[in-house]
């Protein structure tokens, strides 16, 4: 059971990997947005569908329910926006946040692909790999959250059983020191 369960961890743990340098690339590009474009975005009126659907999808993994364009330029207008999203711990992400995002994604998806946002613009184009790259990330981290409860499940049991035999050595040397005890006063007695 064990052996098949560190199979399983195996290939989730090798999914896991080949999702991490798409986060890795992502964070590193989002950190490499210069100010001047997230302004730029933040400055216009209505901004492209494009470019509302990638921010959109990042206020959606983010948590953020309020999804409206002030919403988004208020977020962009905050000091640390890039840390928040180069630091952000895709395990955070609920079911019903990944459902909200797969949804937009389903329906906007031209929007999230590379060549089309970065033509309308270069500092969403980050984002949006980003976003594509945490539900990718998250949906791994899924497959993984049971494995891992199996595994405590395990180590736990075999933690219980390892101190059950221990108890049971300690009781045989015990019993042990015992009989010799005995046969030496048995010897000492029939001598």
């Amino acid at each position: 059971e064990e052996l098949e369960l560190q199979g399983r961890r195996g290939g989730v743990e090798a999914e896991l990997a080949g999702v991490q340098p798409l986060i890795d690339q992502a964070r590193k590009a989002v950190g490499q947005i210069k100010k001047e474009n997230i302004d730029e975005i933040r400055s216009l009126k209505m901004p492209p569908d494009a470019i509302r659907d990638v921010l959109e999808g990042v206020l959606l993994v983010l948590g953020q329910e309020d999804t409206s364009w002030n919403n988004m330029k208020k977020f962009l207008g905050a000091k640390a926006v890039k840390d928040e999203i180069v630091n952000y711990d895709a395990r955070k992400i609920t079911q019903d946040m990944r459902n909200k995002v797969e949804r937009l994604m389903a329906s906007k998806g031209n929007s999230f692909e590379q060549q089309v946002i970065y033509r309308v613009s270069v500092a969403a184009a980050p984002l949006a790999a980003w976003v594509k790259a945490n539900m990718a990330y998250s949906k791994v981290l899924e497959k993984v959250a049971p494995l891992e409860a199996e595994l405590s499940g395990l180590v736990a049991s075999l933690e219980e059983s390892n101190a059950l035999i221990a108890q049971y050595e300690a009781e045989l040397r015990e019993c042990d020191e015992a009989v010799s005890t005995l046969k030496q006063d048995f010897a000492k007695k029939t001598a």
